[in-house]
């Protein structure tokens, strides 16, 4: 994308080139195929485990992309923000794997933490398309797993069960809704990255576990554990390390 320019979407006269680079760019093809395997991969392992554990493991991917970003595309990375991006990815690891010590007397902290997050964020296109990043992925996150927890465990040792599983889960209204939901996420993901460093903005996207904390409070009802609490005060001073 860096390559292409940046993208103006408030132009229809730029939809057309956008749209054509997008059909014909091999580093694209590439990053679809791979998002693919991934999202493939991450139905059959919600469909088994826990959203948090899942969501522990993934925080992984923030200093890998940091570091490929640095070794490959050559981006610079200054010391700030590889502690800011450490910082992150220890939040989202604290949010994950909490799931005990729920307290129901904290939870006015929860919205006071959300507010002051919001504070920290300066007017710019970039915090924008990042918090419709984060929406729309956390949506998309809860979507999903709500919609495998209605189906059984995906099978892959019976074939002709696992392709009974595939027509199911292509046709659920929620897991079709989630996967709206990311491609939302995923173009915009590609806009902002035709001007801003991946290395900036996938640690930044860490919001989407803040959202995906509201989402599951207020639509599944869950709990917010004390731990998840420490893992989103991490996440902020992380986002503010890294801005």
């Amino acid at each position: 994308m860096k390559q292409f320019g940046v993208v103006n979407l408030v132009n229809s006269e730029n939809w057309i080139p956008l749209i054509s680079y997008l059909l014909t760019n091999f580093w694209i093809w590439l990053g679809v195929i791979f998002l693919m395997l991934s999202l493939g991969l991450y139905l059959t392992v919600i469909s088994k485990l826990d959203l948090s554990y899942v969501l522990s493991i993934h925080s992984s991917t923030y200093l890998l992309n940091a570091l490929f970003a640095w070794l490959i595309l050559g981006e610079t990375i200054s010391n700030m923000r590889w502690i800011g991006t450490l910082i992150i990815t220890i939040g989202v690891l604290i949010v994950g794997l909490s799931k005990t010590l729920y307290e129901d007397r904290r939870n006015h902290n929860f919205y006071l933490l959300l507010m002051a997050l919001s504070l920290s964020f300066y007017r710019s296109k970039t915090w924008l398309a990042i918090a419709i990043i984060a929406l729309a992925d956390s949506t998309g996150d809860l979507y999903l797993a709500r919609g495998m927890k209605e189906i059984e465990e995906v099978n892959l040792q019976s074939m002709k069960n696992l392709i009974k599983q595939v027509g199911i889960i292509l046709i659920n209204p929620l897991i079709i809704s989630g996967v709206f939901c990311q491609t939302i996420a995923f173009l915009s993901l590609i806009s902002v990255l035709s001007w801003a460093d991946v290395s900036f903005v996938r640690p930044a996207t860490a919001l989407t576990y803040v959202c995906s904390i509201l989402g599951a409070k207020i639509w599944l009802k869950e709990k917010v554990s004390q731990g998840r609490l420490i893992g989103i005060i991490f996440i902020v001073i992380g986002l503010i390390v890294n801005r």
